[in-house]
């Protein structure tokens, strides 16, 4: 996903992208849920998420802090200029916090995850999906090129690491799990090149097969995670 560019969720994925992406479930299964009311994306880029909880009913509020991601968002809710170390809402105020692939650009993870905590209130969800360096690829392309669409990667974590640092943090952690060995390559491609999205069943299959023998490896991970009440 190119956050240079307007998006709307499902103008530019087929439907067979979705298989191999799980955290969808988990989400639609937490949004399905009464508790659910006031929605934070944080790391909104060009709201291509917004546009999607927006779709099923669930309008979120976006943050982000380069300010042409935060124009982009506008066109799908409201959207506003903050980074995640000054969250700007009261404390205890939030049912959901949504975080993806944002984590590793804070350079303060930690600040990060104690200001989440702060804004969401006893029992606030935090939904975290995360690029890992479980992955040998991952591992040494960001040795080689530290950077991703221009934004510097400032910290980085195993999915198990991950999960710890969530776990130490205030956090109770209900649903985790890895995916995409090599489809996170097709979240590139098709973008670039529209033509290769013709393949995207066969890439599907294949990511299929890899997860099944080498899911250890993967490059992304999700964590459905709770505030705890204590603190």
């Amino acid at each position: 996903m190119d956050y240079r560019k307007p998006a709307n969720f499902g103008e530019n994925w087929s439907t067979s992208r979705y298989k191999v992406l799980p955290y969808f479930a988990a989400e639609k299964a937490l949004l399905a849920k009464a508790e659910i009311r006031t929605i934070v994306e944080l790391g909104c880029g060009n709201g291509w998420n917004m546009s999607r909880f927006a779709q099923n009913g669930h309008p979120a509020i976006g943050l982000d802090a380069v300010p042409e991601r935060v124009t982009l968002a506008l066109s799908h809710g409201p959207a506003l200029l903050a980074d995640g170390l000054s969250l700007p809402f009261a404390k205890e105020s939030l049912d959901m916090i949504y975080v993806q692939h944002v984590l590793h650009h804070i350079g303060d993870m930690i600040g990060a995850l104690s200001e989440i905590r702060r804004c969401l209130r006893p029992g606030g969800v935090l939904f975290l999906i995360e690029t890992t360096e479980d992955s040998p690829l991952i591992y040494w392309g960001r040795r080689l090129y530290p950077k991703w669409l221009g934004d510097e990667i400032n910290v980085s974590f195993t999915f198990a690491e991950l999960a710890t640092t969530v776990l130490d943090n205030g956090f109770r952690v209900e649903e985790s799990g890895q995916y995409s060995t090599l489809f996170w390559l097709w979240e590139i491609l098709p973008d670039q090149i529209p033509a290769m999205e013709v393949f995207t069943p066969i890439a599907v299959r294949i990511e299929q097969v890899l997860q099944r023998i080498g899911r250890r490896y993967s490059a992304h991970g999700y964590l459905v995670a709770r505030k705890e009440s204590y603190g």
